[in-house]
This record gives structure tokens, sequence and C-alpha cells, in this order.
């Protein structure tokens, strides 16, 4: 029995809950046995998922010190109860430090459980800390990030370049490892529909819940840069930390360009907006949380609906010679608008390139693909 368990908003649209949700679901489909556990807090209970089981805590409010007390302990109580439910040759896999040294209870350490525990991380959360000016957070992280990961049985990273970094922070011992990037129920979604073909005009796409290591900066900059006969339609879709600075940007630098704000947006309206567009921005910014791979979900989500798309980072599953991805430099300068019409126009020559990037993603990037991973590396080790 593996016992997925994470703490997050429970959110229907969430990609974290999306993605526990795929990778439980293939395990199961495996012939492995496998349970989602998602401790959230909210004012009152919401839509459950016949696959989820949901761990309510009180919300009580964050800003009051004894409340934010009281709400940890509440938590660890949680964990510990989880863990305690677990025999020996049972999994606890949580994702990376989504449960920090103070939410893990006394069992969570390795001579008080039977279970083993496997800890997957989707980045390296002290850079991003930096990122943010959130000091306090990353001096708690430096403090005990070696010793939260020195109780893992096993880690998975979803890039080479952060597997590295936390088995560098074993300091006392050797744990198993690999790593396996992100992936996406394929057949989720559709292989979109051509959009209609106007030199004139190119729609560029981005999706995803905005941050600054996607780097939108650089694109509103290279377009306010940008004085060619070609109109640019930029699609800003989803919310985020970095939405309304976008949006001060965009009236600073490009008032005049087409630089569209639709928010969150889903199904219908969502598949609408990959028909329109001929090219999609992954991120353009990893390198501002000291990184130079990701295996990001939007990444793999453009694949399978067929959208060409374009990065500064390397991507463990689309190697350089991809040639339905463009890789613009790590940098902060604007991008260059002329490259990536360049791109557009020779990707868009070849009208069959949706299947193509769907067939790709089902053999590459889908859930069944890496879930195989998963149980393999469990079954090797455990």
């Amino acid at each position: 029995m593996l016992k997925y368990v994470i703490v997050t908003n429970y959110d229907l649209n969430s990609g974290v809950l999306k993605k526990a949700r795929s990778q439980v679901a293939t395990l199961n489909n495996l012939g492995f046995l496998s349970e989602l556990i998602v401790i959230t807090q909210d004012a009152e209970k919401k839509e459950e998922f016949d696959d989820v089981q949901l761990f309510y805590v009180e919300k009580l409010g964050r800003e009051k010190f004894l409340s934010r007390l009281q709400r940890t302990k509440i938590i660890r109580r949680m964990i510990s109860d989880i863990i305690t439910s677990l025999k020996s040759g049972d999994i606890f896999y949580y994702r990376g430090l989504e449960i920090p040294f103070v939410y893990c209870p006394i069992t969570f350490f390795r001579p008080l459980r039977k279970c083993r525990i496997i800890s997957e991380h989707q980045s390296i959360e002290i850079h991003e800390s930096l990122l943010y000016h959130s000091y306090l957070s990353a001096f708690i992280d430096l403090l005990s990030g070696n010793i939260i990961i020195g109780q893992s049985d096993g880690i998975i990273g979803v890039t080479d370049e952060i597997t590295t970094f936390w088995g560098k922070r074993l300091f006392y011992r050797k744990i198993p490892r690999t790593t396996i990037p992100n992936g996406f129920n394929v057949h989720s979604v559709e292989v979109r529909t051509l959009p209609f073909s106007d030199p004139d005009n190119v729609h560029i796409l981005f999706v995803g819940n905005i941050s600054r290591w996607h780097g939108l900066d650089r694109m509103i900059h290279g377009i306010a840069d940008y004085h060619g006969p070609v109109q640019i339609h930029f699609h800003i879709v989803g919310d985020g930390d970095e939405f309304e600075n976008l949006q001060h940007l965009k009236k600073s630098v490009a008032p005049e360009a087409a630089i569209h704000f639709h928010g969150f947006l889903s199904g219908h309206p969502l598949a609408e907006m990959f028909d329109t567009c001929h090219v999609a921005i992954g991120s353009l910014g990893i390198h501002r949380n000291r990184m130079k791979e990701a295996a990001s979900l939007k990444v793999r989500e453009y694949c399978s609906r067929g959208i060409p798309f374009i990065l500064s980072n390397k991507d463990p599953d689309f190697p350089d010679d991809f040639a339905y991805c463009l890789h613009l430099e790590p940098t902060d300068t604007p991008v260059n608008i002329e490259e990536i019409l360049s791109f557009t126009q020779k990707v868009c020559k070849n009208a069959d390139h949706p299947k193509i990037m769907r067939k790709y993603a089902e053999e590459h990037a889908d859930w069944q693909v890496k879930g195989v991973q998963l149980k393999e590396f469990i079954n090797k080790n455990f």
C-alpha cells in the first residue's frame, strides 16, 4: 500500500491535485495499491473526488501565532496517525518540503515507524524562497532540510538537477534516488485544431499560475521593442503572484500592444485559446531560481494538445533537437520577437505537427510511462 499525502488548498483545478490524482490512478492501474490523502484547510467541505481521502483542518486565523501553532499541531497529529496506520512494506509518499519540519511528528523519524518514506521533489525550494525574499523560510530550510531528507528511504526528483541537489544534502547515509520527470494525463485533453493561417497576425499563448520564474516580463518587453509588420497577440491565461505586476508593466512599456489578460480559463474556453494560438510560452525565467532544468506540467499539456512551445530551460523529456520546442537564452533580456516569428513560421509549415506532438507526448510524457518508472523504482529498492 502506498499513501500519497499532500498538504494543500483543496482546489478542483489545482495542478498539484490533478498531478497527484493521476499518479495514484496510474499506480492502481498498474496493480500497485495506492491512495491519495489531502490535508486541507477550508471554511466548509467542498465537492469530493471518489479517489481522494480528505482530512479537514478547521480554518484558523493565519495572522495569529497561537492559531498557527494550533493548526500545526493538528496537521502533525494527522500525519502521525497516517504513518502509524502503515505497516512494514507500506509507503508514505509526499511532495518535497510541502511537509516542513514543524509538521513532522516523532513517528516520521526512522526508528519510530514501520513504513518506508519516499519524498518527491519538484524544485529546489530554498532557491524559490530567496527569489521571493522569504528569508525566514530559506533559513528554516537550511537548518531542517537535511534532517527531513535524511528520514527518507527513497528520493525522487523531476529533473537530474533537483535529484542531485537533494542527494548532496545527505550527509550521513546514502538513500536510493532517481529522476522521474513529471507526467500528464495525455488523453484528458483533445488535440487542438490548427488556427487560421494569417501571415500578418501571430497569436502566442501562456497558460499557468503566473510566477516570476515564468519570465513573462521578457515577452512584454520583447513585444514593446518589436516594430515589425506582424501584429503580435499575446494571450496570458491564469492568475498568480505576478498577474498585477504584468498588467502594470504592460501599461508602462507597451500600452498599445495586443497583450490580453484572460484570467483563469478551463474547459471549452481554454480549448478555444489553444485553437486560436500558434505557439505557447513555457517558462522564460527558471534561471531566476538558480536552476537550469524544469519539468513543468504546462509544457506536457502543450505537447499533448499539439502546440509548439518556447523555453529558456532544459527539460528532461524534450531534448535540444526536439523540433517543436524553441530554446531561448536563460537571461533577463527581452525576447527577440523575430526569433519567435521565424520559429512559428517554420513549425506551422507542417500541418500535421499537432498529431506528431500528441504521439510524442503519449510515448514520453504520459503518466502511464512515468507510473511504470515509479513502480520499477519501488520494486527495485523496497
